[in-house]
Parts: structure tokens; C-alpha cells; sequence
């Protein structure tokens, strides 16, 4: 046999080796994937055949259930989403059903109050704290509040001060006044009309250094000036601040208490981003808290802050309320119940129904009795336990309110071990990459 012969004839039996050995790859790789797969719970890349154990762990394989196929129809289903084609529809049998806990409910539109529940903060009415300070420079004789959280009224007397400026001025009025008495007896207009500037000038600046009207006209009725000066309350409240001791000197203007009105308190209460658009000035609250059991009080959202927390993504909104018997006490903890307008009928199911993938969110759909497929959809607000479904769900269609969560993880795990490693025996099991992959 001449040698180009020799070469024709080996070509020929290269190519017939070459076909024979891709037929029966492909015959072993149909085989494998209409044939029996199992796999080892703890290494899911670990494949195999046969029945047997995981060449890492030692863990007996298990036997994949067959993927059911997708039925084209089950796409078209009313809901205005569509199943997702990467998932397999996952099968269970009712012993399975009851096993993994897998519970259904039919959803339907429903309607609610636009009702937002938070919790907030009870804060004292900014425009309600007031400081008693000292008119006059000098010295205090006596406090009359004893300590911090003490109770006032308007009016009531909370210090007692010295002051030489004071009591000088109150001199010069008395000579003033006498001085005007001298004048009118005197007959002359000029001098009258200088005498009674004089004591007006006076009598204001006794007004300034804080002596009210009444101490005035005291100090006119007795000829002598008082010793001391009382010092009065602007405000009804409780103490707050108590900044000052007895004997101590003070300078004019120099705070001496703080006093906060808690009849009328405010409530803030953080609410996100995505539930702002639901609020509104002068929409209705009620305001509980443990503290107080049995009673609500009803407050109006006075205030919503223009500009959000960065780290919780919430905006202040306040609640202004009456405080009977001042049993809401600052800095308390509180439930608010923000209650707005009468919502168009959309769906709504409980929170426990969605399976959240990062940016995208899904639900299950049971498109047949214990055949359950997974379908995307859009969220909306939450409102409780429950969040409203934008997209994707229609009434009348059954989705898992129980069980969702695993039967997502199935779904991931067989995405992962259909693509995973074959082990040739179990005997023999590996995590090298299947050779028939690809074919």
C-alpha cells in the first residue's frame, strides 16, 4: 500500500472515532439529564448518577426531584406580571405541602383609610417655654421655687432681689412725686408740666428694672422704697431649670428659671420617605402609649420637616395635642395612628408574602393544585403588616402566604446543582467539572 493510501485510510478511521466517540457522549449526556440526579444537601456541585455518598462531607446523596416544565398558559394568567421563565415551576405533594408548611390565600382588592402607624416621641411646645430673668442687677434674698420640676402659676412670686439701682430709682420717684406736689402749689404751668415729666420718666424706669404696677402704687401708699423686689412668673408651667441659689449675684438680664407650659405638648414621630406623600398638615392623630393605658389623645400634624435623616431615610412629622392632668410626660415613648382619606380598592397582601431579591421583588403564584411558580411583582406602601401590590397580582389568583421563603431557596438550590459537578460512581464521586457538560 502506496503511503498516500496508508494516510487516506488513517484519516478515514480518525474520523469514524471521532463521530462514534461524540454519539456516545451525547447518549450519556441525554441519559444523565433524563435519568435520576443526586446530589449532596451540604455540596450541591456534587453530582452524581447513582445512589451514594459525598466524597467531602460522607453525607448520603439525595435524589433530585424532576424539574415539572413550565406550562406555556401559566404565563397568561390574569395577573398583570409575568412568571419568571428562569424558575422551574417546583411540584409538591400534599404530605410535602404539609411538611415545608406551605400556605395559600386567595387575594382580592380591598380598600383601607390610608391609615400610617409609627411610633414618636413626646417633646415640650417650643413656644410654650419661657425664662424669668433678672430685671435688675443685685443680689437674691430668697427663692421662692425650691427645686427643679416644681409646679408655678402666673404670677406666683419665685424670687426675691436686692438691687441698689433699684431701690435708688425708687427714691428718686418718691422725691419726684413730692416734688410735683410743691409745684402745683406753686401755680406755675411750666414747672407742673416739668414735674409731672419727671415722674413719668421715673415711674418707667421702675417698670424696666421689673416692678409691676401694683408694687408701684404700693411703694406711692407706704413713702418708702421696698427693700426688695418680687420677681413673678410670666407663665404657668413646671420648672425646668432652676439656675440660681439664694445669695447669689446677679447681673441684669441674667436667667434666674425656666418654666415649660405642658398643658399643650408635641408629639414627633418619624415616618419614611415613601409614606410622606400620604401626610398632610392638620390630618388627624391619635397618640397611645403603654404608660397611659386606656386612653387616646387626639392630636392634628402641625408640622412636617423638610429634609430627611440620611442614616433611617425618615422625616420628623409633628403632632401638637392637649396634655389633660400632664400625664404625657416629655421624652415618653408613643404609638401614633395618622389617619388620612379613603384609599381607591387595590390589592393588598400580608408582608410575609413577598420574597425580596434586592432590587426586585416576587411572589409565589399557585398556577395548579401544589404547582407553585414564581412571579415578579411591583410593591407599594406598607400599612401594618400589610404592603400594597402596585403590579403583578389581580383578585381571584392564589399566592403562598406561608413557605415562600423556602420554596425560593428550593428553587435557588436546583438552579445551582443543575449546573453543578458529576460524580462518575458513587463510589468514585468528585467536584470536577462534568466532562459530558457542554455536549
Amino acid at each position: 500500500m502506496n503511503p498516500r493510501m496508508k494516510i487516506a485510510v488513517a484519516a478515514i478511521a480518525i474520523v469514524a472515532i471521532a463521530a462514534a466517540g461524540i454519539f456516545y457522549y451525547r447518549s450519556a449526556s441525554d441519559d444523565h439529564a433524563h435519568g435520576d440526579v443526586y446530589f449532596c444537601p451540604m455540596h450541591p456541585t456534587v453530582t452524581s448518577d447513582q445512589p451514594g455518598s459525598c466524597p467531602i462531607c460522607g453525607m448520603a446523596l439525595v435524589k433530585r426531584p424532576p424539574a415539572t416544565a413550565v406550562d406555556p398558559s401559566a404565563a397568561q394568567l390574569a395577573g398583570s406580571g409575568s412568571l419568571d421563565p428562569s424558575v422551574a415551576a417546583i411540584s409538591l405533594s400534599p404530605e410535602q405541602r404539609v411538611t415545608a408548611n406551605v400556605k395559600t390565600i386567595l387575594v382580592s382588592p380591598s380598600t383601607h383609610t390610608g391609615e400610617l402607624v409609627t411610633t414618636g416621641r413626646v417633646t415640650i411646645d417650643e413656644r410654650r417655654v419661657a425664662q424669668v430673668t433678672a430685671y435688675a442687677a443685685g443680689r437674691i434674698e430668697r427663692l421662692y421655687v425650691n427645686f427643679t420640676g416644681d409646679t408655678v402659676r402666673r404670677g406666683q412670686a419665685v424670687a426675691a432681689i436686692y438691687s441698689p439701682d433699684l431701690f435708688s430709682t425708687q427714691q428718686e420717684y418718691l422725691l419726684s412725686l413730692a416734688n410735683r406736689e410743691r409745684m402745683r402749689k406753686a401755680g406755675f404751668a411750666d414747672a407742673r408740666s416739668a414735674s409731672d415729666d419727671l415722674v413719668e420718666s421715673t415711674r418707667r424706669r421702675l417698670l424696666l428694672f421689673g416692678m409691676t404696677n401694683a408694687q408701684i402704687r404700693q411703694l406711692e401708699q407706704g413713702g418708702k422704697p421696698l427693700y426688695t423686689t418680687t420677681v413673678t412668673s410670666p407663665v404657668a408651667g413646671v420648672v425646668t431649670q432652676k439656675l440660681v441659689v439664694p445669695q447669689q449675684y446677679v447681673t441684669q438680664g441674667q436667667p434666674l428659671l425656666e418654666i415649660v407650659d405642658l398643658s399643650v405638648v408635641w408629639v414627633e414621630a418619624d415616618v419614611y420617605e415613601q409614606q410622606l406623600p400620604g401626610i398632610t398638615i392638620g390630618q388627624q392623630v391619635t397618640i397611645t402609649t403603654p404608660a397611659v393605658p386606656g386612653i387616646a389623645f387626639p392630636g392634628v400634624v402641625s408640622f412636617i420637616q423638610p429634609f430627611l435623616a440620611g442614616e433611617t431615610r425618615t422625616a420628623r412629622v409633628r403632632v401638637e395635642l392637649a396634655n389633660p392632668n400632664m400625664l404625657l410626660k416629655p421624652d415618653m415613648y408613643v404609638s401614633a395612628r395618622i389617619v388620612g382619606p379613603a384609599a381607591p380598592a387595590h390589592i393588598m397582601v400580608p408582608k410575609s408574602v413577598v420574597v425580596d431579591r434586592g432590587q426586585r421583588q416576587f411572589v409565589w403564584i399557585e398556577t395548579a393544585p401544589g404547582t407553585y411558580q414564581p412571579r415578579e411583582v411591583t410593591v407599594g406602601e406598607r400599612h401594618g403588616e400589610s404592603i400594597v401590590i402596585q403590579a403583578g397580582l389581580t383578585g381571584g389568583e392564589k399566592v403562598v402566604a406561608e413557605g415562600g421563603f423556602l420554596l425560593d431557596s428550593e428553587a435557588q438550590l436546583r438552579g445551582a446543582t443543575s449546573g453543578g459537578a458529576r460524580a462518575t460512581s458513587p463510589a468514585t464521586a468528585t467536584t470536577t467539572a462534568d466532562p459530558h457538560r457542554g455536549h
